[in-house]
């Protein structure tokens, strides 16, 4: 008898009504204090109270408040308030900082030209979190994480892994971060090659851009104008993440690992990786 199709990845979550009803009563408190003017501190204070009330895990970081925070401001309410709630969430561990940047990557990534204020926010968040980060304790929430990031960033699929465990997750996550930035950079400047270009990821959750019409020529003169420093800004957390001991060894760990694969994204990664990993230890960082 011929085996059962595996079924699809899934992220382990509470059921939909809960996440809904979080949401709803998150969202809310938010635009409530936005309307009263209320600091990021406080609006992280009221919103942290959102998640005592039974409708998600108990307990922080809270990986379902990461996931609301995230989408909603990726699609509808794409403010500097919501960006600033994020990063005190992040900086008060409301939420697990590798998550929101895993989450975040995914949706503006793929949309850096179209918002590159998000962009530039993203690169600073990245600056700050992505080499500065706890470990997580509990099992539950640290499997539901672990899920998240991998769905959100395909890096079983990428990378050929068949059990995705929370170190994996997170070597992987810095290794996808240099190489996306990589991309990025190169593709910015207009170096990246038909052949790499291919690879780099299309945005299925992309941000909400405002087409109508177009944008205007004063609009893309404005957003150009933004675009160069955040090549610079890009080079600039590049450095950071190559300067951390943790991401050097990761990325000799991993470089290793991937000369027995025969993949095609992987062997053109694993080149862009090997480029890095030789200019570290040149420089000896």
């Amino acid at each position: 008898m011929a085996e059962a199709p595996r079924p699809p990845l899934q992220i382990s979550q509470p059921p939909t009504t809960a996440i809904s009803d979080l949401e709803r009563t998150v969202m809310a408190t938010v635009t409530l204090s936005e309307t009263r003017g209320d600091p990021p501190w406080l609006c992280a204070a009221k919103v942290a109270q959102c998640c005592g009330s039974g409708t998600s895990e108990p307990g922080f970081p809270n990986a379902d408040l990461a996931s609301i925070l995230v989408s909603n401001m990726c699609f509808s309410h794409n403010t500097p308030s919501l960006w600033k709630l994020l990063e005190q969430a992040m900086a008060t561990q409301l939420v697990y900082p590798l998550h929101v940047l895993a989450l975040l990557t995914p949706r503006v990534i793929p949309n850096r030209k179209e918002q590159p204020k998000a962009y530039r926010l993203y690169l600073e968040l990245m600056r700050q979190y992505a080499v500065s980060f706890s470990l997580l304790k509990a099992a539950s929430l640290k499997k539901k994480v672990t899920t998240s990031i991998d769905v959100a960033l395909q890096l079983s699929d990428t990378y050929g892994v068949e059990k995705m465990n929370f170190g994996m997750a997170v070597v992987l996550f810095l290794v996808n971060a240099l190489t996306d930035l990589l991309d990025c950079i190169l593709d910015d400047w207009g170096l990246l090659v038909a052949s790499e270009a291919q690879f780099v990821k299309e945005g299925s959750q992309s941000m909400h851009v405002d087409m109508k019409g177009g944008l205007n020529n004063n609009r893309s003169k404005y957003h150009q104008q933004l675009r160069q420093p955040n090549v610079f800004t890009a080079l600039e957390v590049m450095e950071k993440l190559c300067s951390s001991k943790f991401v050097q060894v990761s990325l000799r760990l991993v470089y290793k690992n991937l000369l027995g694969l025969n993949h095609s994204m992987v062997c053109f990664r694993g080149l862009r990786l090997s480029r890095i990993i030789i200019r570290i230890q040149a420089c000896h960082l």
